[in-house]
């Protein structure tokens, strides 16, 4: 009898813990969420929808302190322009949307979450470049509710929206290119096997990560797609990347066949303009006064780059004093022909002070001597790593105040130079079946007179939305 009453008292201890926990809470409140979608700030939500998929979202709030919701419960809401204030985002135009209640999250019986259905305008949303990026948002403010509080952490929500096209995703891409010579003669060709990401930056168009095999902001290409499938592509060039030629002296290490003791090699390369030919101080300029090979004999000086360079351009300033250092009566310019493994005279057509001077003229490119000024010579674009000027005074010795040497790093290979164009070269076509985009175009580089042909195929695989990997069915 003992052992039944204590079962039984057992029993109604458990019950009573049972009811405990299973029993609503003293109090209920609406919040929102805790959620950002990726923005990692707190109070804000990024959600993105996509076009020809349906523009349509919901906003929602839930409820606490409730176990089993049993009634129809509310809370009202307002669009407060004022949370935006100090953020990076803009009120999403009224007529941009509507919404299937402009007051209220209605959460009903059984439930506990409450929605409110946010329709995007299928023309003014789409249209407007803004909305491809986490831009436009909706600022909602809970401010009354059928509950006993709205918790006040989370009582607002900005709900920033944007939309992407339904080709943003990654491509699976596979292929082949070629680059030809101006005369078309095969200087490489190869096999392309990598995954490309593509953005979509408005309507039917996208912009990919990569160009052939390369992928980075330095290779980028945009794709449209048409009203027939057809695709039209162009080349995205990177606006924050300068290619333009530098004065490539400023990190040269200079030597030469000989530099007077109170003299400086590396006074060359200050990157500063003098104001005249004349020595300011010994030690601002290179002179070889006392040189071994005596006065009116041939000097050089030397720039090792250290690697390779595409060179355009040379400016030399000559130094003189009127007395033991003079101008030179013969200067040129000389390159390490890094194939050859060998210096070579400088004998192309070249520019000296504005004038065209031919190889004709004086055997070699003669550099120019004029004083009190940079004398520039400008030639057809050399790839070295050394460049000297060699230089002959009709009488005693030489010097020099500066000299500046024009050009860019020089690609590593065919294809990373520089693209200057991508031009369409066969049929281009997306197939909405199987997503996928099949590609044919030819890449010019700046300055270069060969070209690539690029024949690919960019099979869609997945992409990223709201934090969800949606993969290809």
């Amino acid at each position: 009898m003992k052992k039944i009453l204590l079962f039984l008292v057992l029993i109604s201890v458990i019950t009573s813990c049972y009811d405990d926990f299973r029993l609503d809470n003293e109090y209920s409140s609406v919040a929102f969420s805790s959620a950002d979608g990726g923005s990692n700030e707190s109070g804000v939500l990024w959600r993105t929808v996509v076009k020809g998929e349906g523009l349509k979202l919901d906003a929602g709030i839930y409820l606490a302190g409730i176990l089993d919701n049993k009634k129809e419960r509310w809370a009202d809401f307002e669009i407060d322009p004022e949370l935006l204030l100090g953020t990076d985002y803009t009120l999403l135009p009224s007529d941009y949307y509507t919404l299937s209640n402009n007051s209220r999250f209605v959460i009903k019986s059984g439930e506990t979450v409450g929605k409110v259905s946010i329709t995007l305008d299928s023309l003014k949303f789409v249209n407007d470049v803004l909305t491809t990026k986490m831009n436009y948002a909706i600022p909602f403010k809970l401010v009354a509710t059928s509950e006993d509080s709205i918790l006040s952490t989370q009582s607002s929500k900005i709900l920033v929206i944007k939309y992407i096209n339904k080709y943003e995703g990654f491509y699976e891409q596979k292929g082949t290119f070629q680059t030809v010579s101006s005369d078309n003669q095969i200087l490489n060709s190869g096999n392309i096997n990598n995954v490309i990401k593509s953005n979509t930056i408005f309507l039917d168009s996208i912009e990919n990560n990569g160009v052939m095999n390369l992928i980075g902001p330095d290779y980028k290409m945009k794709l449209r797609v048409n009203a027939d499938n057809t695709v039209s592509l162009q080349y995205s060039p990177n606006l924050n990347v300068d290619n333009s030629p530098k004065n490539i002296a400023l990190d040269a290490t200079v030597t030469s066949s000989y530099v007077a003791p109170w003299n400086n090699e590396n006074a060359i390369k200050s990157g500063t303009t003098p104001a005249s030919s004349a020595f300011t101080a010994q030690n601002l300029a290179w002179g070889n006064y006392g040189a071994p090979s005596g006065p009116a004999a041939e000097n050089w000086v030397q720039y090792n780059f250290g690697s390779k360079f595409s060179i355009t351009k040379s400016e030399v300033y000559w130094a003189a004093d009127g007395g033991g250092v003079v101008f030179p009566n013969k200067s040129y310019l000389k390159y390490w022909d890094l194939d050859l493994g060998a210096w070579v005279t400088l004998k192309n057509n070249n520019i000296v002070n504005g004038v065209p001077v031919s190889d004709a003229d004086y055997g070699v490119i003669n550099i120019g001597n004029d004083p009190d000024k940079y004398n520039v010579t400008t030639f057809d674009k050399i790839d070295t790593d050394k460049i000297r000027i060699y230089a002959t005074p009709p009488a005693e010795f030489i010097g020099i105040h500066e000299w500046r040497v024009w050009g860019v790093p020089a690609p590593s290979g065919f294809e990373t130079a520089p693209i200057a164009t991508i031009v369409e070269n066969g049929i281009n076509t997306y197939n909405p079946a199987t997503g996928t985009f099949t590609l044919n175009y030819t890449v010019n580089y700046v300055g270069e007179d060969y070209k690539t042909n690029v024949s690919t195929k960019l099979v869609w695989r997945n992409r990223i939305r709201d934090g969800v990997n949606e993969w290809r069915r």
